[in-house]
Parts: structure tokens; sequence; C-alpha cells
């Protein structure tokens, strides 16, 4: 419209510096304004006509989330954006990662796809980022202002954002209040050294020597769910970063100073993880015959799980329990292990610019909020975290989201094969401690020097 205006400005300055108005018959000048007004009409013309928005359509897949819990976030988006229409698609959880190859490999991936923090590397060639020194809307003070360093650590490599935070979650203690009460234990351990005080009083063994009630499950892989994540949380709280993004290697073989001694933190942390399965430690209490951590915890087999948040719903009802923050073993080193779950755009999208647009609404709380209220999933941003410490059953994993942190997995499916190989080297072969963390440091190094 200011185009108009200033156009309309000219021609009448023009006009009046000629002197041409003043000398012309009425006739004259009628015709001088309808020439005007038709000018006029086709650049208003010209202007709705370049500024009409174009239909967009686009297709987001996610894990976990019904449509129901998305298609309302959707909905309000559109009230701003009415000519971006989105289709959500629920994916299987256990072949979404498959799903996503497949479809980049096919030519099919969806505009907007959710990941886990621990994917973006491996899908990071696929994914459109958001340069964080020219948008308008985010930059890196933002980030680091409005969600805890997880969220950096995880999304953003050379000020580039990788996605937009929906949900964290981090692990924590499950423990059975009644098993706990039974045996006359009024808290839950607030340290490691605690936890292991509590092996003894905790497990239930037979004259055979077979194990009838587990005090914790933990040493096993095949059938404890998260392991690989466990294992990780520990070899952080014995000092260790277990990657280096700049040197593209794996560090947890390293020596380090933790606390005056001088320790491999991979080795520590697979001696602190697997002596509770090993038969010749003082502190054995799980085997690969029970089914599952989940299931025995369900099932009042095991007294305590370490695991996330997002199982608290599937527990409700089944067994009574309470959960406590990860017991440290260094308590004055608030360490703690997270995962983010995020949106993503793919790189293969005809309309990246428009699919941002809808990532970027989940900065608003409002937007989060409305997310945590229907799914459960804990949300992301700081100040909706904030609000949930005296929550009683969420305030153990609300008060470590601001301390925890991941490790940056230049591959995932390698880094897993990695760390389920270790556990079972231990267990399974019994394999030496010192040779099975050089054997993994070896083939991570290996595999990420060849990706290069």
């Amino acid at each position: 419209m200011k185009e108009v205006i200033i156009k309309v400005k000219l021609y009448f300055i023009c006009f009046q510096k000629l002197k041409i108005i003043n000398n012309m018959t009425s006739r004259q000048k009628r015709i001088i304004f309808i020439t005007l007004g038709i000018i006029i009409g086709v650049i208003l013309i010209s202007i709705l006509f370049n500024n009409r928005q174009k239909n967009v359509s686009l297709t987001m897949w996610g894990f976990y989330d019904s449509p129901d819990a998305i298609n309302y976030i959707i909905s309000s988006f559109n009230q701003k954006y009415p000519n971006i229409k989105i289709q959500y698609i629920q994916k299987t959880p256990d072949t979404y990662y498959n799903d996503l190859i497949i479809a980049f490999a096919n030519n099919k991936a969806p505009d907007i796809f959710m990941l886990p923090g621990n994917w973006v590397p491996t899908f990071q060639n696929k994914i459109q980022p958001l340069d964080l020194n020219k948008d308008k809307d985010i930059n890196l003070k933002f980030i680091e202002n409005n969600y805890p360093k997880i969220v950096k650590n995880d999304l953003v490599l050379n000020n580039n954002l990788f996605g937009i935070p929906i949900s964290l979650d981090t692990l924590a203690l499950y423990y059975n209040k009644d098993i706990f009460y039974k045996e006359g234990i009024p808290l839950p351990p607030k340290n490691w050294n605690e936890l292991l005080n509590l092996i003894p009083r905790l497990r239930k063994i037979d004259n055979q020597g077979n194990i009838l009630r587990a005090a914790i499950a933990l040493g096993t892989y095949d059938n404890i769910q998260w392991a690989n994540d466990i294992l990780a949380s520990l070899m952080m709280q014995y000092g260790s970063s277990i990657t280096d993004i700049n040197t593209k290697q794996a560090t947890f073989g390293n020596e380090i100073n933790f606390n005056g001694k001088i320790i491999i933190p991979g080795v520590s942390a697979l001696q602190s993880y697997t002596q509770f399965a090993d038969p010749k430690s003082q502190y054995y209490t799980w085997t690969n015959e029970f089914f599952n951590n989940i299931y025995a915890f369900s099932q009042n087999k095991v007294a305590m799980i370490i695991s996330y948040h997002l199982i608290q719903k599937d527990l409700e009802g089944k067994v009574n329990f309470g959960i406590t923050n990860f017991p440290l073993i260094d308590p004055n080193n608030s360490q703690y292990y997270g995962r983010t779950i995020n949106l993503t755009v793919s790189n293969r999208s005809k309309y990246s610019k428009e699919a941002w647009l809808f990532l970027k609404s989940w900065t608003n709380p409002k937007i989060e909020d409305y997310y945590f209220k229907q799914t459960n999933n804990l949300p992301a941003l700081t100040s909706l975290i904030q609000q949930l410490y005296n929550d009683a059953d969420l305030w153990a994993f609300a008060t470590q989201l601001p301390y925890c942190n991941s490790y940056y997995q230049f591959n995932y499916k390698i880094m897993n094969e990695t760390f389920s190989k270790m556990i079972n080297d231990i267990i399974a072969a019994h394999l030496d401690y010192d040779e099975v963390i050089k054997d993994a440091v070896n083939r991570i190094n290996l595999a990420w020097q060849n990706k290069q």
C-alpha cells in the first residue's frame, strides 16, 4: 500500500510541476484521473497478487505421541498460518529408526520429523539447520536462556540449530515403597554408597543361591532397558566426556584424576555397573533369568530400578513406587544423564522455511505446556521445568534436568552396539575390564575415522 501512495504522489508532483492539470479542460482532467485510477488499480492488484500466501502441505513424522496430542498444536499454528497444512503421522517406535533411513533412501522423507538427541549426529546430513547468526527469532543466547544445557549440546553445532526440543527426560531411581517399608528402610538411597549398602538388606536368595528378589536391576544388557544410557551415566559421573567431537575419538579409556586417584572412567563405570550381575561380587543381585527390569519391578521381583520418566505412567496402578534422584557416585558433583526429543526439518523438504515456522511455534510456553499436559512428556523450557519442582511425582526428574547432559554419538547404532558389547563381554564372555575398554575405544575410533 505504501508503494501505491508513493507512486500516486509522484504522479501528482510531476503534473503540478509541469502545470499540465491547471491548463487542462474538465474533459481532459477526467481522462487523466480515470487513467490514474486504472494505474492505481493495476498497482494494487499487482501488490495483492505478489503478497498472496501460497498454500503449503507438510508431512510430519513422530513416535509415542498420538495424533490427538499433536493435531491441536497444528490447529493452533494454522490460526496464524492458515496456508500451511501439516499432516502428522504416528510411526511405530520400534521401527522408527529404520523407517527414517528407508524414507530418505527412497526420497520420501517427511518434511518434519522427531528425533532423540543422540540420533541427531547420525541424521545431521539430512537435516536443514537454522542459522543462529542470521535468524531474526532465535539465536544462541535465546537457547542458553530458555533451555537446560543439554539442549545446546545436543542441537547446536557451529552456530547452526538442528532442531527444537519438545521434551526432555532424565534417568532417576524408582524404588518399591512396600519392600522398603517391610525391610525397615525409611528412605531411598541418596548416593551410590548408600545404594550399595542396601543390597544385602533388599536382596532375597534361597538355599541354592538363586535370587528370589533382586535388590536392584543392574549389571546385564539384554534384560535392562536403557542399559547403555545407565552405563554412560556412570562414565560421566566418573568424570569422562565419553567422546570428543573435536578430535573425533572416544575418551572413556583415557586416564583422569578422580577425587585424587588416577582412574580410567570406562573401567570404573563398567565395574560399577556389572558388579550386580557378578556371582563373585558381594553386590550380586541380578541375572539374565529375570524377564526384564521393568516387568520385574511391576511384579515386586526387584526393589529398585533406574529408568526414565517415560515409564512412570506404565507402572502406575501396578506397584507402589516412589522416585528419587539418580544416586551419585560423587555427591558433590551433580551429573545426570538425559535425553532430548526434538523436531527437525528435512533438507529434502521444498518448504523448509515454512517447516521451521512450525518448529519455532514450540518455543511458545503455552504450546509446550499444552503438549506436556496432553502427553505427560516432561517439558523442555526451563520456565516450565521450574514449575514442577514441588510436584510430588515429578520433582526428582525436574530437579535433575538443569544438570543433565548427554554425549556426542557420531553414529547412534555403532555406539549402541559398542556399549552393549562391553557389557556382554564382561557378563557373558568374562573378559578383562581393561581389554574390553581398549577394544571398545578402538572400535569407536576406527568407525569414526572411516566416516570422515
